[in-house]
């Protein structure tokens, strides 16, 4: 009787163990899942803000001089547009002067 009794609580530690242990793996999982997902979103509103950023200055050039701006280090030097160039790559293919130029922004890897 005693060896079932042993047996059964060595079981039921062991079905416990393992549950924590379930518990514990769900629970990182579920962290780490929570982690990228914010980085992935935090990385996306980057792109979003700095493409505003550049559209809108392009735009607030047009409207005070009539013409878009012919580069973005124009922008930079005329309009204060800042944005952070270790981090983003902007294509900026401005085809004329009265026609909004092409803005691609890109995420440095």
């Amino acid at each position: 009787m005693k060896n079932f009794k042993n047996a059964a609580l060595r079981e039921r530690q062991l079905i416990r163990r393992a549950a924590l242990i379930a518990v514990v793996v769900a629970a990182i999982t579920f962290f780490t899942t929570a982690v990228f997902y914010i980085a992935d979103i935090s990385q996306r509103q980057g792109l979003l803000l700095t493409r505003q950023a550049v559209t809108r200055t392009a735009v607030e050039c047009y409207a005070s001089e009539g013409i878009y701006p012919p580069s973005v280090k124009y922008m930079e030097e005329n309009y204060g547009l800042k944005y952070d160039h270790t981090k983003y790559v902007i294509f900026y293919d401005a085809f004329a002067s009265n026609i909004m130029p092409e803005i691609e922004i890109y995420e440095k890897r």
